[in-house]
């Protein structure tokens, strides 16, 4: 089982991990190698090009994901070239503003290293070659099993992976013979099954998912009629990536992650998928493990690779685990660093569940600080609720990475002329990475229901400069469509991009905090790059304003809050609180949803100046 290119250098293969234990135990006549080939293949880049190509030019082609950068590259190893639309594709990516130059340069080294390894497979060949891809492991898998069958005919070969989900894997085998097997769906079961059949001698109709070749023609064996139950899912080996990167050139400068998967598909998208989002694929449905099982995992895998950063692949996290499982986790004796996808929503209280469970880095799918496109995403959240979640997860020391995305259908322009002005009050916040235009992907609600704004359609592209295949076949085989832009164009995304950089700028230099003493008097020191300094003192009203949107709210219950309390406050007056603290940047407004954007002090970070009691500065 082979992983090529671009699968990350510092984490193990999911897929590799999870196959291998379901091969051992279910097709038990195999024995089974594990390949890394994309350490192998960032190795021969350092040295053939005497060190210019770095480990980090691998991760920066990795991360291209949308520009498809990583299969171009192995393009003249498919079609056994020199090289392949080289200044054509410079221009392409000149035109995106991505610098061509390493690119090409990798370019001139992927057919030779093509080669030699299929020599190296060839010079004890197995009986079957299996190939994993996501993504951009398209090419070099194709790239790799064709030198394969060239130098072994009779060499078996298999591929599966989300490259292969849906109409992706019949078009891929119908499109290219080097492959005689192309597994779509979950491979659990379907994979030891093939292995079996093979052994055996015997048919491969009632493998579920399967393409296969009869009499020349592609036969496409009906899907599994069930998803998958997490049960048979076992906990990954990645003994083959830890003895690969013990002996590779990196071994000094990776940091290794492990990888762990505790749930698959969305229990949001069950019932409310974001139109934009097609990374389920055809199978959504919600199914995780018991929570009983990952205390278990995560310490068997920091245990025997002697590595504390996990990522969790999970889609979404299972909202059980939060009674469940975490405090199970928090009760372990190690010092872990857990990665998860969350939803934008979430409490502090929850938020603080899995700080306590070593869960330090969350990717929450914020997407948007505006609640207008919030539900033309149909999030299911508010830009309030977003924002809250930026202000708790840096109350609680948490990393949150997001995005801002932009494009969608129904959009306007003054929702993100209004977001713009936003963005100097959660400065102190943590920005998001970047601002992008929304691709069309295959399996989203756009992609399958033309009339929600993207109703023509091509094949991106990019494919242009990879596969030659014919039109229609490639419209099944691709996961990126383009269509006519929606939304914002022209200047005003020039300024939103600009926008999230200065607020990245000032980001490091900012900070906004409060506390409020023993009366719940309310004092709030503004240490922000684009305000005044300044310490400012609320009275009783503005204090009790000010602390009920911490949690988010609207005006009605602001003012039955200030009622409950006593305080006896007119209308008109409520008003200008409200909008002081809105225009003074303490706190964010949209849609008449309020929250308070300023950090809640540790009375140990305090300090006095000149007698008063502030903010210790970061």
């Amino acid at each position: 089982m082979v992983a090529m290119p671009w699968q990350g250098l510092d984490t193990p293969s999911s897929a590799l991990g999870i196959l291998g234990p379901c091969v051992r135990r279910h097709a038990a006549d195999w024995a089974i190698d594990e390949l890394y080939a994309n350490l192998r293949w960032a190795e021969h880049l350092i040295r053939e090009s005497n060190g210019a190509i770095t480990s980090t030019d691998y991760g920066n082609v990795a991360d291209q994901v949308f520009h498809g950068v990583g299969d171009w590259v192995f393009t003249p190893a498919l079609y056994d070239v020199d090289s392949y639309q080289a200044d054509e594709f410079a221009e392409f990516l000149r035109q995106r503003g991505v610098d061509p130059l390493v690119p090409v340069e990798m370019q001139r080294y992927a057919r030779g290293f093509v080669r030699g390894l299929a020599a190296e497979i060839a010079a004890d060949p197995p009986d079957v070659v299996g190939f994993t891809s996501t993504f951009m492991q398209n090419v070099p898998s194709l790239a790799l099993a064709r030198e394969l069958k060239r130098l072994v005919p009779g060499i078996r070969t298999v591929i599966g992976g989300s490259n292969c989900d849906g109409l992706q894997g019949p078009a891929l085998h119908r499109n290219f013979e080097q492959f005689d097997f192309v597994l779509s769906g979950e491979g659990e079961r379907s994979l030891p099954a093939l292995l079996n059949r093979i052994a055996a001698g015997a048919g491969v109709a009632d493998v579920p998912g399967l393409s296969w070749r009869n009499e020349g023609r592609t036969v496409v064996n009906p899907p599994a009629k069930s998803a998958l139950p997490f049960a048979m899912v076992p906990a990954p080996d990645y003994d083959s990536y830890f003895r690969a990167l013990e002996n590779s050139l990196f071994q000094h400068y990776v940091r290794p992650m492990v990888v762990l998967e505790t749930s698959r598909g969305c229990w949001w998208g069950e019932v409310h998928q974001c139109t934009f989002c097609g990374l389920n694929g055809s199978n959504i449905d919600f199914r995780s493990k018991a929570p009983e099982r990952i205390a278990d995992e995560v310490v068997g895998l920091a245990e025997r690779y002697r590595v504390l950063d996990l990522i969790m692949v999970d889609n979404i996290l299972d909202m059980k685990y939060l009674s469940t499982a975490m405090p199970t986790m928090a009760a372990l004796d190690c010092d872990l660093r857990i990665h998860y996808e969350i939803k934008s929503n979430m409490t502090r209280e929850q938020l603080s569940s899995l700080k306590k469970a070593n869960v330090l880095y969350v990717q929450p799918g914020i997407e948007s600080l505006s609640s207008h496109v919030l539900r033309l995403m149909d999030k299911g959240v508010s830009a309030a609720h977003n924002v809250r979640m930026l202000r708790d997860g840096q109350d609680l020391g948490l990393n949150v990475t997001w995005n801002i995305l932009y494009g969608f259908p129904g959009e306007t322009e003054e929702d993100y002329r209004g977001l713009l002005k936003k963005f100097a009050a959660l400065e102190h916040l943590q920005p998001p990475t970047g601002a992008w235009r929304i691709a069309l992907e295959r399996f989203s609600p756009y992609f399958e229901d033309p009339t929600q704004g993207f109703m023509f359609r091509r094949p991106a592209e990019i494919y242009d400069f990879i596969y030659q295949v014919p039109r229609d076949e490639l419209y099944d085989l691709v996961y990126l469509f383009d269509s006519r832009s929606q939304g914002i164009v022209g200047p005003l995304e020039d300024e939103l991009k600009q926008g999230v950089e200065e607020w990245a700028r000032a980001y490091p230099g900012s900070n906004l905090s409060y506390w409020a003493d023993e009366r719940g008097r309310v004092t709030i020191e503004d240490r922000r790059a684009s305000w005044p300094e300044e310490v400012i003192e609320l009275d009783d009203v503005q204090s009790n304003v000010y602390l009920g949107m911490f949690q988010v709210a609207g005006r009605e219950g602001i003012r039955r809050r200030l009622a409950e309390s006593g305080h006896a406050v007119g209308e008109g007056e409520i008003d200008r609180m409200l909008r002081y603290f809105v225009d003074r940047g303490l706190a964010f407004e949209d849609e008449e949803r309020y929250v308070s954007v300023a950090l809640d002090v540790d009375p140990y970070r305090r300090k006095l100046v000149d007698g008063r009691e502030v903010a210790a500065s970061r």
